[in-house]
């Protein structure tokens, strides 16, 4: 802690990631649940810019954490923490943030298979994003070449990436469910589904927590895991709160130094959007020994991988959900969110 405030950031640049912690800050809900002095302010402090730069999270971390004083980092990669524990690393995974890989990977009419990607140019978020990751690993497993059999377009995520498709920009796109289920009317092809991969989740991104912080002022990371909470379940309150999470990222945008940040919509399209977002209900991060299983068969564990639950630290959001769960004022919402979370699957 530094001047005695909790201090949050982003790991990663996109906007996206700012909306749960900004909407737990505005909606007051970690004010609410306890982060907060003796004399009343804010016991927080929220770190707007990403701490690395994309992509090379692996390496920088936990030096960055260290010299910005950062107590919480938000949508760290889960394999990054693995890597950085392994190192000695003073980090742990205390929560998820992003806890299912939910595309489905859409092929033009000509792609029946992954196979029929050799040679083809197949859509990415960005080099290194969840999505570039998610079918890197499919194709390794259809035998294809990362580096010579397909052509990378980064770019590739809504308003533009349907679009690309049916233009042949591209021949294979991630997108939602329900925007796969209108492509394959079309003519597209499901190339990749999530139904049968992941039954336990993956936990793509994950909140960490220096052991640090950990040991000295588990009051304050409890209250900020509530707040995350209830901020997922804000998010995901649909259609209730759109037009408010709408206009947070429209002014998350206009603030964003990067160019592409600022102008293209990614999370708030439609309420379906939000709703469908995989943030975990119960705050947990789910799934590490099948993504931890499913890297090693792919010779991506190229360290002593250290044991789960040396890496994981969630006592406290299971804490923090079940004390939420025990109030009720909080029914009513809860209740709509979970009819999502089982619309949904995740």
């Amino acid at each position: 802690m530094l001047n005695g405030k909790l201090r949050i950031a982003p790991t990663c640049y996109h906007v996206l990631h700012l909306i749960p912690v900004m909407s737990a800050h505005e909606m007051g809900f970690f004010y609410d649940e306890g982060l907060k002095t003796e004399d009343g302010t804010p016991a927080y402090k929220i770190l707007r810019q990403a701490m690395v730069p994309f992509g090379l999270e692996k390496l920088g971390i936990s030096q960055a954490m260290k010299e910005q004083s950062v107590d919480i980092a938000l949508d760290v990669q889960s394999r990054t923490v693995f890597s950085q524990r392994a190192r000695g690393a003073d980090l742990y995974i205390i929560s998820g943030w992003r806890n299912q890989h939910t595309n489905v990977w859409v092929g033009a009419p000509h792609i029946k298979s992954l196979k029929d990607l050799k040679g083809k140019r197949v859509g990415i978020s960005d080099f290194n994003s969840i999505r570039h990751w998610a079918i890197q690993i499919q194709l390794r497993k259809a035998g294809l070449d990362l580096e010579k059999d397909v052509e990378w377009v980064r770019g590739m995520f809504h308003p533009v990436h349907l679009p690309a498709l049916r233009s042949g920009k591209v021949d294979c796109i991630p997108c939602k469910p329900w925007h796969a289920e209108i492509l394959i009317k079309e003519g597209c092809n499901a190339l990749v589904t999530p139904a049968d991969q992941y039954p336990d989740g993956r936990p793509e991104r994950i909140i960490a927590a220096t052991g640090r912080i950990l040991e000295e002022r588990p009051d304050l990371v409890k209250s900020f895991l509530k707040g995350m909470i209830r901020s997922y379940w804000f998010c995901r309150d649909m259609p209730k709160n759109f037009e408010y999470i709408r206009q947070l990222e429209k002014r998350l945008r206009y603030a964003s130094a990067d160019p592409e940040e600022r102008r293209i919509k990614i999370s708030s399209a439609a309420p379906v959007d939000l709703e469908a977002m995989p943030f975990p209900i119960d705050g947990r991060a789910t799934g590490f020994e099948d993504m931890l299983a499913e890297e090693e068969k792919l010779g991506e564990l190229n360290y002593d991988v250290p044991p789960i639950k040396d890496v994981c630290a969630q006592d406290l959001v299971a804490q923090a959900y079940k004390e939420l769960m025990e109030r009720p004022e909080l029914e009513e919402e809860y209740q709509r969110v979970a009819a999502i979370a089982q619309k949904w699957g995740y």
